[in-house]
């Protein structure tokens, strides 16, 4: 695949991505090249993506940031309960909800969530955006929940490598069945890190 030219990247806005690309998804109205989607995302490792993202994405990576549409993977219908596992780890929220709203009428339009992947106890350097929509946009298309995507932005930072898994020890057994909504004000790191996280 080719990659773009120097100074040139995909990197759409918070806002491009949930009202361009997500809102479209939903509607039905995109191919799925550019974005495409993945139904077993949150079952494999993060390091096992960016090649898959090659295969399936006519939009080059720069080999930090990788973009997938997820059909929602709620656990029951009406729930907010998220299954966050994989072969070798889970995704850990790092921080409440953050809104995000249309640039010109400050109307929300959807939520971002980040979240950290570890391995065992061990913390890794690859790092998700998790977009939602606001499901009041949709005029009843959805439950208050359950809108049938999500968009993931997965993030490396520059201290993990690409070319290889990371090789930690084996920690202990993980499972993610806390509702998200007992999770809102739970916040594992200090601001300052959860702030690096973010760019």
């Amino acid at each position: 695949m080719e990659r773009f030219q120097v100074g040139f990247r995909f990197l759409p806005t918070e806002e491009e991505l949930i009202n361009g690309y997500l809102m479209s998804k939903v509607l039905g109205f995109t191919n799925g090249r550019d974005i495409p989607e993945l139904d077993d995302f949150y079952a494999r490792d993060p390091w096992d993506l960016p090649g898959l993202y090659q295969q399936i994405s006519n939009i080059p990576s720069d080999g930090w940031d990788w973009y997938f549409f997820c059909p929602s993977p709620y656990l029951t219908q009406n729930s907010e309960r998220i299954k966050r596992q994989t072969p070798s780890g889970k995704w850990k929220i790092t921080c409440q909800k953050d809104e995000i709203k249309a640039r010109d009428t400050k109307a929300l339009i959807g939520t971002k969530r980040i979240l950290v992947f570890y391995k065992g106890c061990a913390k890794t350097g690859w790092v998700m955006h998790e977009y939602h929509m606001n499901p009041k946009r949709l005029n009843g298309y959805s439950s208050t929940f359950q809108i049938p995507y999500i968009l993931c932005r997965l993030k490396r930072k520059p201290t993990e490598s690409l070319e290889i898994s990371p090789n930690f020890e084996r920690g202990s057994s993980v499972t993610d069945d806390t509702p998200i909504a007992s999770q809102h004000g739970l916040t594992e790191y200090s601001d300052q890190e959860v702030n690096n996280w973010k760019d």
